[in-house]
Parts: C-alpha cells; structure tokens; sequence
C-alpha cells in the first residue's frame, strides 16, 4: 500500500510539474498471454496451469518530466487466469477419455493501474525512438469465472468461488517503438511483463495458495498531444 500512496503522491506532483508541457493521451489494444504459474490448488490435482491468450485495451497519459523520461499512468482492463488442455477426472477409461477431450479456462478480470516511467532513447519529435517502461500496478478485480470446452461442442462456463482476492499489486516492465503517424499523431508497438507480488486466490483453510499470475502483453496503440 506504501508504494501504491507513493506513486499516486508521484502521479499528482508530475501533472503539476507538466501543466506547460506536452501531455498527450492514447489508447492501446493489447494481445496477453497470462497463466498461473505455481497454482497449489491446480498441482495438488497433479496438473500444472499453461499459458493462455486473452484480449486487453487501455487509456493512458504521457506526462513529460524532463527530455527522455516521462510520467505514463493507464487505465487498463485485462483478464489473467490459465488453462488446462487435459482434465484429471480420474484413472478409469470413461474419466480419461473425456478428461483427454476437454479442457479448462480459469478466468480472473481486472481493472489495471499501471503507473509507469517511461524512457524515450531519441527526443526529435519527428522520428521514431524505441523507449523502455517499467512501474508499479495495482489491479481490482471486476470479475472471475470457469470454462470448459468439450471438443468445441459443449461450452459451459460458470462461477467457482476460490476465495479470490479483490486487490492485486505486480510490476511492470516492458519495451516498446513509437513513429510518427500522421501531423502530431503516433503510433506504437510494445512487449510488456506483468509479474504479480500477491496471490489471486486467498488461503484454503489451513492450505497455503501459491496463486501469483504471470502475463506477458503485445500492444499497438495510437497517442496524440492535448490540445493539439
């Protein structure tokens, strides 16, 4: 919570500093691949989580702080979770054919807020440059849910309370390119890595949960100045 009250104390303080510069504003479309690395509840059943593609999309400010670094607060909704490609139900021929066929999807959705220094290597406005970013996030969960998928046929999907926790603190880290698009527009492609400090799903009674979730994001996005 510490750091959270200290980046947001950050955020008001480079808005302030930034009132005379060029803030510009974006939006960016991002492509996750998210899972749940060490779930305990998943490897007590002798079966291990894998990475799973999602869709996410963001807002975000670019507040400039000197030359080459900025202040980049966002707004973002992403889903994290994991799969299962193969279901354990059991040794017999019945439970092992069908658990072969189907497979599960354990959805966790949030509300990120990610707040970000940005590095730009170039500062001539008219070319591109390649820039690094990395920060604290905090993600609210909004929603969470369980899939499966029967051959393609049969997809049921519903709620599995796992005693999920509301609140999720992670790091950022990422690399990205931006270009001038067209007058004062640019675009921008970025790779990012999410890594959460704290467990998605609480304790299970007297049960330990590992449950932190691991993400990787491809973005493209658009970002113009204010007022510009």
């Amino acid at each position: 919570m510490k750091v959270f009250f200290k980046t947001a104390l950050l955020m008001v303080f480079s808005f302030h500093l930034a009132t005379a510069q060029d803030i510009r504003l974006g939006v960016k479309g991002s492509l996750n691949l998210t899972n749940i690395p060490n779930f305990t509840v998943v490897e007590a059943l002798g079966q291990d989580f894998k990475y799973m593609a999602t869709g996410g999309a963001a807002l975000f400010a670019e507040i400039p702080l000197d030359q080459n670094f900025s202040f980049r607060p966002e707004v973002a909704y992403n889903r994290r979770g994991g799969k299962l490609d193969r279901l354990n139900l059991g040794s017999g021929t019945i439970g092992t054919i069908i658990g072969n066929l189907t497979n599960a999807r354990l959805n966790i959705d949030y509300i990120d807020v990610p707040l970000l220094i940005q590095y730009k290597f170039s500062t001539a406005p008219e070319r591109g440059s390649a820039y690094l970013i990395a920060g604290p996030s905090v993600g609210f969960k909004v929603g969470s849910s369980m899939s499966n998928d029967l051959l393609g046929l049969v997809k049921p999907k519903y709620n599995l309370d796992l005693n999920y926790k509301e609140v999720d603190f992670g790091g950022v880290a990422g690399i990205g390119y931006e270009m001038p698009v067209r007058g004062n527009i640019k675009g921008f492609v970025e790779a990012t890595y999410r890594h959460s400090f704290t467990n998605a799903v609480g304790d299970v009674g007297i049960l330990r949960v590992d449950s932190k979730t691991s993400n990787f994001g491809f973005s493209l996005g658009l970002s113009m100045p204010v007022g510009k």
